[in-house]
């Protein structure tokens, strides 16, 4: 295939070429100029411009053919004709060569564009799912405001686009002087296409002439680092400090992707010990222990009681066992009782695009691991953690916090992790009651996108880099309690009310 632009090697020697036209029109000859080719192209420089500046939609349309290595070349001639075309514009006194020039620039610039745009597309950046776009890293700064003001415009900043939602906390308190009102934290939520500096607005007294407030990032970002540290917000009588416009998209809502392939209530779930069509298995693909996790809960078979339909839903329990599970030789003890119901072995339940709505409401048990999550029918990894609620996190507390993560890898070896782990019910609006009223989870899978939602309400987005897999629904209460623990501590139980799954692909 041919790209109507010249691979220019020496951008000084072109450029001398172009100025030269001290000659007219009519005038002679033909001009060589030195091109990575070997041809050369005699003719006049307005021509070689005007060469410059065709029109190559058509070669664009068999980009497909071209290597990467192609590829590359193209661009790195693309931009070399550009600082040649360029170097003209900046030394040339002809008006008339200097506007042809301009235009040859301005071609040269949609057909970089063209190939940066193939060079994405021919590139997988997520190498098969083993890799993350790089994290970025969200920072504040002090800065001052006028003296009198009743409120403050916080500028947070992310350093670079984010494949992933980011969500900063930034917390305004007292300092020399000023005061907050009252102390508090507030998220800041940018969403993948997000403008990369938003502000977030406190209400404050106190700011007369040098007086100051604090603030800080009171915890580390969720899907992103956080840099740098305290600041100060000082009252000066030359200073301003107004609010950045929001531009972002507003937060999406749950709309199913697909049709519905599998839907199970309380009281119509279906499960057994080995799984099969339409019905759940008890246990892992690999089996009822989940030894590298660190997990003391052993996945127990439908006799072992830990399953259970009540008016409300079906009851996922875990509790102490009698006598421990004991596993594997040299053997390893279990001493609680965990369930699981996977969806491996249950194609109604997989896809490669759709979405899954889970209804449930949490355990609150020290100890306890809930979690939905979806997981390949090719095997782990990746993963795809739409709620993870880490009770053995002294931490933790699950009527309100929130975490979701990917995991990328391949063959059993995970080679990253995305998570966001300090969000809460609270940030999106919703009612902090995760252990005591029942909330609608769902994600959905595009080719491009991975989204979750409580609620209705979209919480996380991540670029999906795990493009054609097949997934399956998890759904469980795993264990990691001290052995010696009586893990009686709260609610063991999950009680799930629904399960829907709908099917794109």
């Amino acid at each position: 295939m041919c790209y109507w632009f010249i691979a220019i090697a020496d951008p000084a020697a072109f450029s001398a070429h172009l100025e030269s036209a001290a000659f007219p029109d009519n005038a002679a000859p033909s001009t060589q100029i030195p091109m990575k080719t070997t041809r050369s192209f005699p003719c006049r420089p307005g021509a070689i411009l005007a060469a410059l500046s065709v029109t190559v939609a058509a070669p664009f349309l068999a980009a497909e053919n071209l290597t990467p290595e192609q590829v590359q070349t193209l661009q790195t001639d693309a931009r070399t004709a550009s600082e040649a075309i360029s170097q003209v514009v900046q030394k040339s006194d002809n008006d008339e060569i200097k506007k042809d020039a301009q235009s040859a620039s301005q071609a040269l610039g949609r057909i970089i564009a063209e190939l940066d745009k193939h060079a994405a597309a021919s590139t997988d950046i997520y190498d098969g799912g083993k890799k993350y776009p790089p994290i970025a890293n969200v920072s504040i700064k002090s800065f001052n405001v006028p003296t009198g003001t009743s409120e403050v415009h916080v500028p947070v900043t992310m350093d670079k686009p984010s494949a992933n939602t980011v969500i900063a906390y930034i917390r305004v308190f007292n300092g020399q002087g000023g005061r907050a009102m009252p102390d508090m934290t507030k998220p800041v939520i940018f969403r993948p296409g997000d403008p990369l500096t938003k502000t977030v607005t406190f209400d404050v007294s106190g700011m007369s002439e040098g007086n100051n407030l604090k603030a800080t990032q009171s915890s580390v970002p969720d899907g992103a680092n956080r840099q740098g540290s305290e600041i100060l917000i000082t009252a000066a009588a030359d200073a301003t400090n107004e609010p950045i416009a929001d531009t972002s998209r507003p937060p999406l809502k749950f709309e199913p992707l697909g049709a519905l392939c599998y839907s199970g209530t309380g009281e119509t779930i279906q499960y057994d010990d080995k799984g099969g069509p339409n019905t759940f298995s008890t246990s892992l693909s690999h089996g009822r222990t989940q030894v590298g996790n660190g997990e003391t809960g052993y996945y127990g078979t439908v006799d072992m009681g830990g399953f259970s339909r009540s008016s409300e839903g079906l009851v996922l329990s875990s509790r102490r066992l009698e006598k421990p599970v004991e596993v594997g030789s040299p053997a390893m003890y279990y001493p609680f009782l965990a369930t699981m119901l996977s969806g491996h072995k249950t194609p109604e339940t997989q896809f490669k695009y759709g979405s899954v709505e889970w209804v449930v409401r949490m355990p609150n048990r020290k100890g306890s691991w809930p979690a939905l999550w979806l997981v390949p029918t090719g095997g782990w990894p990746p993963e795809i953690d739409v709620y993870e609620g880490f009770g053995y996190n002294g931490s933790w507390k699950f009527s309100s916090d929130l975490s979701t993560n990917l995991h990328g890898g391949k063959n059993t070896i995970r080679t990253f992790t995305r998570p966001a782990m300090n969000m809460k019910m609270r940030t999106f609006g919703l009612e902090d009651t995760l252990d005591s009223e029942f909330h609608t989870f769902a994600v959905t899978v595009t080719e491009e996108w991975i989204t979750m939602f409580i609620d209705g309400v979209e919480t996380m987005r991540y670029a999906n880099p795990f493009k054609g897999q097949t997934w399956y629904p998890l759904t469980n209460v795993a264990v990691k309690a001290d052995p010696k623990s009586d893990y009686a501590d709260g609610s063991g139980d999950m009680t799930l009310r629904s399960l829907k799954i709908w099917r794109a692909e």
